[in-house]
C-alpha cells in the first residue's frame, strides 16, 4: 500500500503549484490514474484472496462485478437522462445532488458490507458521473465549501488528535518500518525514473516525474486512519506513517516548486525553429493562426480577419481553433480535438455549445473564397493554466500568430474578465509566436462571404510590435475586398539616438520601403506619412485618423522611448494593449465601436525591442 498513488492527492498537490497543465504535470495525472486503475483490481484481488473460505472470496467476487454492472447500466443511464433533463442554462435540482451525495455513502457502505474497501464503490461512482457542465460542475458548486471549509478541517484535526509523537517508544520497530517506508517511497522514485528516460524523458524530469508520483493525499490519510480504528497499526505505527506522509509532501512539493517551471517543455519542437512570427512566413507558404473563442459572439469578428488574411491556393490558411472552457467538475486538463457530433446523439450542454461553434467555423470554412482549413479543439483547463497548453500546441505546429479575445467586451460574463486577462498576460509572456489581442467593440453579425469587404487601418509607429503589424497589413493587402490605410507616424526628436534606436530605425525603414515596393499600382492602399515632435502631438494625430474602419491594427511596444516612459502608464488602462492601443480600444476613438488589434511579437525573439534580432528583414517579409 505505500507504493501506491492516489489521484486526488497528486492531483491537488499539482493544483496548488500550479503545475497541472504542465507537460510533466499531464504525464504525472495520466499515469497515476492509470496507475490507480491497477492499484484496485489489485487491491480487490487480494481482499477477495484472503477471505476465510473459498466460498466467501467467490461471494465477494461476484458482489463486486453485480455492483460494478448496475452503476455502469443502471446509474450510468440516470446521470445522462439528468443532463438531457436539465434545460439548457438552468442548473441541475438539488435534489439530485443531494440523491447522488446519498448514494456515494450507500454505495461506501455495500462496498464494505461485501468485504471490500469502502472507497472503490464511491470511486467507480466517480467515473461514471459526466464530468463538467451541468451535472459535475453542479456537484462541485453544492459540495465545495462543506467538504473544503468544514468536513475536511475537522478530520485533519481529529486525525491530527489521535497522532501522538510521545508514543514513538519501541526504536527497533520505528527503525524497520522506516526501512519499509524509505524503500517504498525509494522504489517508486527509481521504476518511475527508468520508465520515463525508456520514454527518451532528460534524466532531471524523469527525476520530477517520480517525485510526483510518491505525493501522498487524503486518500493514503484515510487508508491509516482506517487502519489504527481496525487495530492493524498500534498508535506508534499510525503516528509514524502520518509524520512520513507529512515530511514526504514537504520534500516533494518543495523539490517541484523550486527545481520546476510550467513552461519549459520536456523535449523540442519536431518542426524547426521554436520561435517565429509574422514576418518569416512566405506569401508561397501556409498561414497558420491559432484562435481562441470563449463564446459565440467571437466568431464573426475572427472569420472577418481569418477571410481578410487572403487565403490563397499558394498561401492557404490553417487556423487552429480553441474553444476555451474553465475546469469545472473534473480532475484533470484536456485538450481533445472536436469530433462530430452523431446524429441523434446529445451527450451534454459543453457538447452542444462546442457543436454549434465548431459548425460556424465549418461553414465558413466552406463558403471562404480561399481554402481555408480549420482545427477545432476543446480545451478544459483552470484560466491560470491554460496558457501552457496553447503555448505546447504553437510550438509543436510552428504557429506564427495567435490571436485572443479581449477580456473587457459586453458579451463575456463578469465573474471569468479577470480570469481571462490573466490568460493573455500569461499568453503574451510566454508565447513563441506573435500574439494578437482582439478587443471587440463592433457589433457582431452574420458574416456573407459573396459580398465580403473589409476596411483596414494600421498604425506604424516603428518596433518589432509595429512591423509584425504591417507584415499583417501587407497579407491582407492581397486581398482585392481588403482597404488598408497605413498611418505612418515618425517623433522628430532633438538630439542624438542611440545604436539600438539606430538599428530600429533602419529596420523599420526596411520594411516600409519593402511594402511600398510590394503594393505598387495597389489601390486598395491608402499611405499617409505624419510627422510630430511630441507624444501630445501623436496623439492628436492618431484622433485625427478616425474613419469607417472595420478593423484597427496597432503594435503594443513602440521603438521609441517616450512611449515606454513609466510616466505614461497612468494614462493606461489596461497594459496589455499599450498606450496607442489603449487609447485606439477607448470610446474617445471612433465613438468605441472599431475592433482593434495589438499586436506583440514574441518575447524572446524581440529582445531589446529587436535590435538584436531580423536584421535581414527584407528576406523575410514574405512580400516579394
Amino acid at each position: 500500500m505505500l507504493s501506491f498513488s492516489f489521484s486526488p492527492g497528486v492531483a491537488q498537490a499539482l493544483d496548488d503549484l500550479n503545475l497541472m497543465n504542465s507537460e510533466l504535470g499531464q504525464l504525472a495525472m495520466f499515469s497515476v490514474l492509470l496507475v490507480e486503475i491497477i492499484q484496485w483490481l489489485i487491491s480487490t484481488a487480494q481482499d477477495i484472496a484472503t477471505k476465510d473460505n473459498v466460498s466467501h472470496g467467490a461471494l465477494t467476487f461476484l458482489s463486486v462485478v453485480i455492483m460494478a454492472l448496475v452503476i455502469i447500466f443502471a446509474i450510468r443511464p440516470l446521470m445522462v437522462w439528468i443532463v438531457k433533463s436539465t434545460p439548457e442554462g438552468q442548473e441541475v435540482k438539488e435534489v439530485y445532488v443531494v440523491a447522488i451525495l446519498l448514494g456515494a455513502l450507500i454505495l461506501a457502505f455495500v462496498s464494505d458490507a461485501i468485504g471490500c474497501f469502502f472507497i472503490l464503490g464511491p470511486f467507480l461512482l466517480g467515473l461514471v458521473i459526466p464530468d463538467g457542465p451541468p451535472l459535475g460542475a453542479a456537484i462541485i458548486a453544492k459540495t465545495e465549501f462543506l467538504v473544503s471549509e468544514c468536513l475536511l478541517p475537522i478530520f485533519f484535526l481529529r486525525i491530527g488528535f489521535f497522532s501522538d509523537i510521545l508514543t514513538i517508544s519501541n526504536w527497533k520497530s520505528f527503525t524497520t518500518l522506516q526501512a519499509i517506508i524509505g524503500a517504498a517511497y525509494l522504489a517508486k522514485l527509481f521504476t518511475v525514473t527508468v520508465a520515463a528516460l525508456c520514454c527518451k524523458i532528460s534524466l532531471r524530469n524523469s527525476l520530477l516525474l517520480g517525485v510526483m508520483m510518491n505525493i501522498r493525499g487524503i486518500i493514503e490519510v484515510v487508508i491509516f486512519s482506517r487502519w489504527r480504528h481496525t487495530e492493524v497499526l498500534d498508535d506508534q505505527f499510525y503516528t509514524q506513517l502520518l509524520l512520513s506522509v507529512l515530511i514526504m509532501n514537504m520534500i516533494s512539493t518543495s523539490l517541484l516548486h523550486f527545481t520546476y517551471r510550467a513552461h519549459l517543455r520536456l523535449g523540442p519542437s519536431l518542426k524547426g525553429p521554436r520561435i517565429k512570427n509574422i514576418q518569416s512566413v512566405q506569401r508561397n507558404y501556409p498561414f497558420d493562426i491559432l484562435c481562441c473563442i470563449h463564446n459565440e459572439q467571437t466568431i464573426r469578428n475572427l472569420t472577418s480577419i481569418l477571410e481578410a488574411s487572403n487565403p490563397t491556393e499558394e498561401s492557404p490558411i490553417c487556423a487552429y481553433i480553441i474553444q476555451a472552457v474553465e475546469l469545472v467538475g473534473r480532475a484533470i486538463p484536456v485538450l481533445v480535438p472536436y469530433k462530430k457530433k452523431k446524429k441523434g446523439k446529445k451527450c451534454s450542454r459543453l457538447n452542444s455549445l462546442t457543436h454549434q461553434l465548431m459548425q460556424a467555423f465549418k461553414n465558413y470554412s466552406e463558403n471562404s473564397r480561399g481554402p481555408v482549413l480549420i482545427e477545432s479543439f476543446t480545451m478544459i483547463a483552470p484560466y491560470k493554466l491554460m496558457h501552457e497548453t496553447i503555448c505546447r500546441l504553437v510550438d509543436d505546429n510552428h504557429v506564427p500568430l495567435v490571436i485572443l479575445p479581449f477580456h473587457d467586451n459586453p458579451w463575456i460574463c463578469n465573474t471569468v474578465t479577470t480570469a481571462i486577462r490573466q490568460f493573455n498576460k500569461n499568453m503574451l509572456r510566454y508565447s513563441s509566436s506573435t500574439v494578437g489581442i482582439l478587443v471587440e467593440r463592433g457589433f457582431p453579425g452574420p458574416v456573407t462571404m459573396s459580398h465580403f469587404s473589409y476596411n483596414v487601418a494600421a498604425f506604424f509607429i516603428g518596433g518589432p510590435d509595429d512591423r509584425e503589424a504591417l507584415a499583417l497589413a501587407a497579407r491582407m493587402l492581397g486581398n482585392q475586398n481588403v482597404a488598408v490605410t497605413i498611418y505612418r507616424i515618425r517623433i522628430m526628436h532633438q538630439g542624438n539616438y542611440n545604436e539600438d534606436e539606430e538599428n530600429e530605425a533602419r529596420l523599420d525603414d526596411a520594411m516600409v520601403d519593402e511594402f511600398k515596393l510590394s503594393s505598387i499600382g495597389n489601390d486598395c492602399l491608402k499611405w499617409r506619412d505624419i510627422e510630430v515632435e511630441d507624444t501630445e502631438q501623436l496623439m492628436d494625430a492618431i484622433m485625427d485618423s478616425q474613419g469607417d474602419y472595420d478593423l484597427v491594427m496597432v503594435g503594443r511596444r513602440h521603438a521609441d522611448n517616450s512611449l515606454r516612459d513609466e510616466e505614461m502608464s497612468e494614462f493606461v488602462h489596461y497594459a496589455e494593449l499599450g498606450m496607442i492601443g489603449d487609447m485606439l480600444a477607448s470610446s474617445d476613438f471612433c465613438g468605441g465601436m472599431v475592433n482593434v488589434l495589438v499586436l506583440q511579437e514574441s518575447t524572446e525573439l524581440s529582445k531589446n525591442y529587436g535590435s538584436t534580432h531580423g536584421r535581414d528583414v527584407s528576406q523575410n517579409l514574405g512580400l516579394n
